[in-house]
C-alpha cells in the first residue's frame, strides 16, 4: 500500500516501501500492496469520475472543516479586508468625507481599485513607486563541480593538513547558468520554467542580487532600472526578495508573532498623520490574515516536521505573507505554491498580478506544475534547460514556438507542463515528419538562430534604452528614505533603527524561548536533579584536611556544569541561520543586533538557571556560610555560563558546517578544560603551553571560585595529614600539617596560604579574576556580533549535492545527459517487472480522530469512510489545511497523539502488527538522515523491510532498478 503524504512535487525520494517478494499475515500472501492514496495539496480536475467499487465518504461538518472551506486563499475575502483597511487610510489621510466601508461596499470592491487608490492616497503624501525594472546581459554563472565536496567521515579532518585542499573553490567547476539575456520591466512578471536542476532557482537568485559568494564565478550583467548589481546593493536590503522554496520558520513561535515580528522592522517612518507603529502594523497584519485565509490561525503555532502545527499549506501561505510584508521592489518566488491547493495558488498568483499592475513591482516566479489560469497571469516566459536558455518572450507564443519545432501537446495538458515537458525524453512527444532538438545544447542552438530570439534582443535594446532616458533611480532613492524610521541613519540599508531592532528580536527570542513548554520544563527538572546528585556526591564537606583537598573537586564540578548550561547555543546557531539569512535579504534586522538579543535574553534565563543550581549545591557541600561567598559563587556561576554560550557561538559562526564545528569545540574544551589550572596546577604546566591558561576563562572562573572559598578560612589537621603522626606525637610544638602552606607548630593551614602554596592562587586577587571573566565574555560578543554581520555561511537558500569521493557525476555535460536519458528510458520500459506487485482490499469507515486542546478536545477527522481495491488510484482531494495529511497519517497507522476510533479493515480482516512495514508512506515532509547517501537509506530500508529469505544481491539489484527509474542511479 503506496500512501502520498507529500504536496506538488518531490524533489528527494526515500522508498520506504522497498521489499520484493513479501509475505504478509493480513489474510492474505500480499508482498506490497498496489494501492495508493495521493495527498497532493494542488490537486485539481475539470472533471472526476469516481469508479466503481471505490470511494470516499467525508460526513464532516465540524468547526474545523468549514475552517478549510471557507479559509483557502480568497481573494474575494481578501479584498474585502483590504476595503476596509484603504476606506480607514484614506479617512485619515483627508481628515473628513473619506469613503466609507459600506459605501465601498455599495459600489461593489475590485482589488486593483484598493491598490490604485492606495497609491494615489500615499502620493499624496509624498511617497513614491519604486520602478526598478531588471535586465540581465549574457549571464554565466559558474559552480563548483560536484566533485568539489564529499561526504565527509571521521578521517576528513586530515584533509586540511594538505594545502591543495586549502582552495575553497576546488574541484571541476561547471556552468550553472549559460550566457543568459533576459529583462522583465517594472509592472510585468516574468515565469522562469524548467524541470529541476536547470537553473531556475539561481537564475532568480541572481535577480534578486542575493550573494554571489557560493559561485566560482558570476559573468555577464544585471541591472536594476539602470544601477547595476553591485549599486543596487548599497542602497538597501530587502530591496530585491528571494522567496526560497522551503518554508523554515521558528516552530514555537504563532503566526501573529511571526509576522508581528517582521511588521515592527518594516513599518516606515513615513505614515499618514497621526498614525502610530502599532495602528499601522495591526491594520497590515489583519489585512494580510484575512487576504491569506489565516484569520483563525493566528494564535497557532507555526510547527515544523517534529511539532504539530500549521499545515502544510498553511505554513507556505505565511510564507508568502512574510516576504510580502518585505516590500521589495524585485520580487524573486521561488515554488512558492507548493503545499497550496489550486484555488489557493491561482489566488496568490492574480494577487501578483494586481500588486504587480499597480505598485510597479517586478515579479519573477518559478512554479512547478503551474495550471493555465497561473501561466496566463505572466507577460514574459524564460525556459531553461541544463543552464541554457531555449526560449524567452512573450507567454502567448511559447506554447507555438514548440508545437512549431515539431512537438505536440497532448490533449488537457497545460502549458507550463508542455513547456518544461519538451525537455523530458520521457514526457515529450514529436509529431511524424519532424526532427526536433533533443538535449539542451541543441534546444540552445535552435533557440539562437530563431526570430523569436532577434525579437526579444531588440525588445530588450529597446527596454534599455528607456530606463538610461527616463532615470527612475532618483524616485528610488528618495522612497527609500521615506521607508525608514525616524531616527534610521541615511545610509543605512535597514528601515528601523539599532534600538527598535534589538527591542524587537528580543521579545522574538523570548517568545521563541518561552513557547517550548516541554523544553522548558525539562530543563529546569534536569538542572534540579542534576544539582541533587553533585550536591549528594560532595555533601557537607568538613572544614578539614579531608574536606580541603575536596573542595576543588566540588567547584570544578559546579563550574563545568554550568559551562555546559550553554551548551544548546552551539546547536542554535545552525538550526537558525537560515532564518537569519532569510531575515537579513528581506533587510529586516542587523545580524549584530540578532545576537545582541540573543545576549540580553541569555541574562535572566541563565541568571535563574544557576540560581537554582546554586541554592542547591552551595547548602548541600557545605561551603563557607557567608552571604558575599554565596553571591560571589552564583554570580561567578552566572558569568561562566555567559561566556561559555558566548564561546560556543563564536566557533559555530566561524565553522561552515556542524561537524567541522565539533571537532573545533572539542579541541578547544580539551584544551581549555586541561590547563585551566587544577589539574594541572600552573606550576606543573609545560612553559609553553601556559599561555592557554591565561588565555582561558574556564581558568579565571575556577581561580574565582576557589579563591572566594578558600578566602578567610582554616582547615584543621589535627587528626588526620600532619606529620609526624602517633601516640608519641601529641605536642603541637613538634608536629606540622602535610598540606602545602601550612606552618611549623600549627593545627590547621589556611586557606589563602595553602591556594598560594598549591596553585599560585592569590585570594587578594579575587576580584581581578571576576573582572576578567566578564572582559572575555564582553569580547566574545564582540566578536560573535563582528563575526555575524560580515561572515555568512548560508547564502539565500543555496543547495548542492555532495557525494562520496570519487563519485561525483559529470554536470550539465551533453554526453552524460544523453547516458542518463537513455537508463532512465529503459527502467521505464521496464517498470512492470521492476515494481512486482500484489494487492489487497483495503477499506475504512467511521474514521473519527480527535486531539487534546487547551479546554477540551478539536475533532479532525469526523465519520470519514472509503475504500480502495487493487488497480485503482484514489486522489484525496481538499483545499490546503482540510486534513487530507491527517486522514493519511491516521489510516497509515502513524498517529502518535490523540484518539482515533472507527474501524479499518485488509482483506476484510482487523489491520495487524505488521502492517506498517508492508504499508509505503510519503509524507508531505522531507524527513531523512542526513548522514546518509540515497543509495544507502535505500539499502537500509530493503534489508529490514524485505523478508529474509530474499537474497541480499536481489535486494540490491531491486534497490539499483528503482534508482534508475528515478533517474538518481548517479
Amino acid at each position: 500500500m503506496g500512501v502520498n503524504g507529500g504536496g506538488d512535487d518531490l524533489h528527494e525520494v526515500e522508498l520506504s516501501n522497498i521489499h520484493q517478494g513479501e509475505t504478509s499475515s493480513q489474510g492474505t500472501d500480499l508482498p506490497f500492496l498496489d494501492t495508493n492514496i495521493s495527498n497532493n495539496n494542488n490537486v485539481s480536475s475539470s472533471s472526476f469520475s469516481q469508479p466503481s467499487g471505490s470511494g470516499i465518504n467525508n460526513n464532516n461538518d465540524n468547526n474545523e472543516r468549514d475552517r478549510d472551506n471557507k479559509e483557502h486563499v480568497d481573494v474575494a475575502e481578501g479584498v474585502s479586508a483590504f476595503q476596509k483597511l484603504d476606506a480607514d487610510i484614506a479617512s485619515e489621510a483627508r481628515g473628513a468625507g473619506g469613503t466609507t466601508t459600506e459605501e465601498a461596499q455599495q459600489g461593489g470592491f475590485n482589488i486593483r481599485e484598493y491598490f490604485e487608490d492606495s497609491v494615489r492616497e500615499h502620493g499624496a503624501i509624498g511617497h513614491k513607486l519604486k520602478k526598478m525594472g531588471l535586465s540581465v546581459h549574457d549571464l554565466t554563472v559558474v559552480g563548483q563541480g560536484a566533485d568539489a565536496t564529499t561526504i565527509d567521515t571521521n578521517l576528513s579532518i586530515f584533509r586540511w593538513l594538505w594545502p591543495g585542499n586549502w582552495n575553497p573553490k576546488r574541484g571541476t567547476p561547471f556552468n550553472i547558468l549559460h550566457n543568459i539575456n533576459a529583462f522583465c520591466k517594472d509592472g510585468e512578471m516574468l515565469l522562469v520554467l524548467g524541470r529541476p536542476g536547470a537553473g531556475c532557482s539561481t537564475f532568480l537568485r541572481m535577480a534578486a542580487n542575493t550573494s554571489r559568494r557560493p559561485y566560482v564565478e558570476v559573468r555577464g550583467q544585471v541591472t536594476y532600472g539602470g544601477l547595476d548589481a553591485s549599486e543596487f546593493a548599497k542602497y538597501g536590503r530587502g530591496e530585491g526578495i528571494y522567496v526560497p522554496e522551503e518554508d523554515v520558520h521558528y516552530p514555537t513561535l504563532t503566526v501573529e508573532e511571526t509576522m508581528m515580528f517582521a511588521l515592527k522592522n518594516k513599518t516606515p517612518g513615513s505614515r499618514l498623520p497621526e498614525e502610530r507603529h502599532r495602528d499601522f502594523r495591526n491594520k497590515v497584519f489583519n489585512t494580510i490574515m484575512s487576504m491569506f485565509g489565516l484569520t483563525k490561525q493566528t494564535q497557532t503555532m507555526v510547527g515544523n516536521e517534529y511539532m504539530r502545527g500549521l499545515s502544510g499549506g498553511e505554513r507556505k501561505r505565511m510564507t508568502i505573507s512574510e516576504a510580502m510584508v518585505a516590500q521589495g521592489t524585485v520580487d524573486c518566488w521561488d515554488c512558492s505554491t507548493r503545499g497550496l491547493d489550486a484555488a489557493s495558488a491561482y489566488d496568490y498568483a492574480k494577487s501578483l498580478r494586481i500588486m504587480t499592475d499597480t505598485l510597479r513591482k517586478t515579479t519573477i516566479a518559478s512554479f512547478y506544475q503551474a495550471s493555465d489560469n497561473i501561466y496566463d497571469q505572466f507577460d514574459r516566459v524564460l525556459i531553461l534547460e541544463k543552464g541554457r536558455c531555449i526560449y524567452f518572450g512573450p507567454a502567448k507564443e511559447a506554447k507555438q514556438y514548440f508545437i512549431d519545432l515539431g512537438f505536440d501537446c497532448e490533449p488537457r495538458k497545460s502549458t507550463p507542463d508542455f513547456l518544461t515537458g519538451v525537455t523530458n525524453p520521457q514526457e515529450r512527444i514529436v509529431r511524424p515528419g519532424y526532427n526536433p532538438p533533443s538535449n539542451s545544447a541543441e534546444f540552445e542552438e535552435v533557440w539562437q538562430r530563431s526570430e523569436h530570439k532577434a525579437r526579444a534582443e531588440q525588445e530588450q535594446r529597446q527596454y534599455d534604452d528607456e530606463i538610461r532616458a527616463n532615470d527612475p533611480v532618483g524616485d528610488f532613492r528618495e522612497q527609500l528614505l521615506l521607508d525608514k524610521s525616524k531616527g534610521a541613519r541615511s545610509g543605512s540599508k535597514y528601515s528601523a533603527t539599532i534600538r527598535e531592532q534589538v527591542t524587537a528580536l528580543a521579545l522574538r527570542q523570548w517568545q521563541v524561548w518561552f513557547g517550548d513548554k516541554f523544553g522548558l520544563v525539562t530543563s529546569y527538572i534536569s538542572i534540579i536533579v542534576q544539582a541533587l546528585i553533585y550536591g549528594s556526591v560532595f555533601y557537607q564537606m568538613t572544614p578539614d584536611a579531608i574536606g580541603l583537598l575536596t573542595r576543588g573537586g566540588a567547584l570544578f564540578a559546579a563550574l563545568l556544569f554550568n559551562a555546559f548550561l550553554a551548551i544548546g547555543a552551539f546547536a542554535g546557531t545552525f538550526m537558525g541561520r537560515s532564518i537569519l539569512q532569510r531575515h537579513r535579504a528581506y533587510g529586516l534586522y542587523h545580524p549584530a543586533a540578532y545576537h545582541i538579543a540573543q545576549v540580553l535574553l541569555d541574562v535572566p534565563i541563565m541568571g535563574m538557571q544557576s540560581l537554582v543550581f546554586a541554592i542547591i549545591t552551595y547548602f548541600m557541600y557545605g561551603l563557607h556560610l557567608q552571604a558575599d561567598k554565596f553571591f560571589i559563587f552564583f554570580f561567578v556561576l552566572w558569568l561562566m555560563a555567559l561566556c561559555s554560550a558566548e564561546l560556543f557561538r563564536l566557533i559555530g559562526n566561524l565553522s561552515p558546517s556542524l561537524y567541522l564545528s565539533q571537532q573545533v569545540l572539542s579541541l578547544v574544551l580539551i584544551m581549555m578544560l586541561t590547563y585551566v589550572g587544577f589539574a594541572p596546577t600552573y606550576q606543573s604546566m609545560k612553559p609553553w603551553f601556559q599561555w592557554i591558561h591565561w588565555a582561558n576563562p574556564f581558568g579565571y572562573a575556577f581561580r574565582a571560585l576557589f579563591t572566594n572559598e578558600m578566602k578567610g578560612q582554616t582547615f584543621d589537621c589535627s587528626t588526620s595529614s600532619h606529620i609526624p603522626a602517633g601516640p608519641a606525637y601529641l605536642d603541637p610544638a613538634f608536629r606540622v600539617c602535610s598540606l602545602p602552606g601550612a606552618t611549623p607548630g600549627a593545627t590547621f593551614v589556611d586557606g589563602d596560604a595553602y591556594l598560594l602554596a598549591t596553585y599560585q592562587f592569590d585570594t587578594n586577587q579575587r576580584g581581578l579574576y571576576v573582572m576578567a571573566l566578564l572582559l572575555f565574555w564582553i569580547l566574545y560578543i564582540f566578536l560573535n556580533a563582528l563575526t555575524m554581520e560580515y561572515l555568512s555561511w548560508v547564502s539565500s537558500g543555496h543547495t548542492q549535492h555532495i557525494y562520496k569521493r570519487g563519485k561525483a557525476p559529470k554536470q550539465n555535460d551533453a554526453a552524460e545527459e544523453a547516458r542518463n536519458a537513455e537508463i532512465v528510458a529503459k527502467a521505464s520500459e521496464n517498470i512492470n517487472t521492476t515494481l512486482e506487485m500484489r494487492a489487497g482490499v483495503f477499506m475504512w469507515n467511521n474514521i473519527n480522530y480527535t486531539v487534546p486542546v487547551p479546554g477540551g478536545e478539536l475533532q479532525l477527522l469526523d465519520n470519514i469512510g472509503g475504500w480502495i481495491k487493487p488497480g485503482q488510484m484514489t486522489a484525496l482531494m481538499g483545499s490546503s489545511g482540510a486534513g487530507k495529511t491527517t486522514l493519511l497519517d491516521v489510516l497509515a497507522q502513524r498517529k502518535t497523539q490523540g484518539k482515533v476510533e472507527g474501524t479499518m479493515l485488509l482483506n476484510g480482516m482487523p489491520l495487524r502488527v505488521d502492517f506498517e512495514r508492508i504499508t509505503g508512506y510519503v509524507e508531505q515532509m522531507d524527513v531523512h538522515d542526513p548522514h546518509l547517501t540515497v543509495r544507502e537509506a535505500l539499502l537500509f530500508s530493503a534489508k529490514l523491510r524485505q523478508e529474509a529469505h530474499v537474497p541480499l544481491q536481489e535486494k540490491e539489484d531491486y534497490v539499483e532498478r528503482v534508482l534508475e527509474m528515478m533517474d538518481m542511479a548517479s
